[in-house]
């Protein structure tokens, strides 16, 4: 079971050795947490992954790292039937990468902005229903393809991270306790939610004005310590 917002909120208290009452509440913990695990997902889609001088080149992204991909699983996401209008088909609200277009079953290959007009005029390869040859260039917000004749699509994508909340109820007092079922939990696996906490320690020092937290957050960016 990966662990719970409670865990990660509770292990950053005792990180900076402050009580929930007089360090930091449940909403800085959030908004600290939740912009460090979206920077820690652009670091694992290809940010820093770089190759020294092999046939893929420097930049080599997440398809060429199997562990990478294991850590981002939790945000594969599949969508069938994805509608196409006019050769145009809109990506989802949550889209955050694209992993693979298919129509009829069949890959759709990619085409680069500056060779669409070769596809679009070749006599070789030509895009084509019958023969099941698709093609797509990559925009913001949607897919352009040949043939616009299609109307619908397979994709399959990492979506952006979801972000957590601890939810709680006051008891007696009017203290906040943690209530796991109005909380909203990470979706990443354990190793990847201690290193999110402890990467979080590096805003959290600008907050608080901590050198130390700074510098501790700053060497788990970089060396992964």
């Amino acid at each position: 079971m990966a662990l719970s917002v409670d865990y990660n909120y509770q292990w950053m208290l005792k990180l900076i050795r402050k009580n929930q009452a007089g360090g930091l509440s449940n909403i800085e913990f959030q908004y600290h947490w939740n912009d460090s695990q979206a920077a820690y997902q652009d670091d694992l889609l290809g940010r820093f992954q770089r190759n020294s001088n092999s046939k893929e080149g420097i930049n080599t992204g997440l398809i060429e790292n199997e562990t990478i991909m294991t850590k981002l699983m939790p945000f594969v996401k599949p969508i069938v039937g994805l509608p196409v209008a006019s050769g145009k088909a809109t990506k989802p609200a949550d889209f955050q990468y694209t992993l693979a277009l298919r129509i009829n079953g069949t890959k759709v290959f990619q085409v680069d902005h500056d060779t669409w007009w070769s596809v679009q005029q070749s006599v070789i390869d030509p895009p084509s229903i019958a023969d099941n040859s698709y093609y797509y260039t990559e925009y913001q917000n949607y897919y352009s393809l040949l043939p616009t004749a299609v109307t619908a699509l397979d994709l399959d994508y990492i979506s952006t991270t979801t972000d957590v909340v601890w939810g709680f109820l006051p008891d007696g007092n009017g203290r906040y306790q943690y209530d796991p079922s109005s909380s909203v939990q990470p979706l990443w696996d354990n190793n990847s939610c201690r290193e999110i906490t402890k990467r979080a320690l590096k805003t959290l020092g600008v907050s608080f004005t901590d050198q130390d937290f700074e510098t501790f957050g700053q060497s788990v960016l970089t060396q992964g310590e």
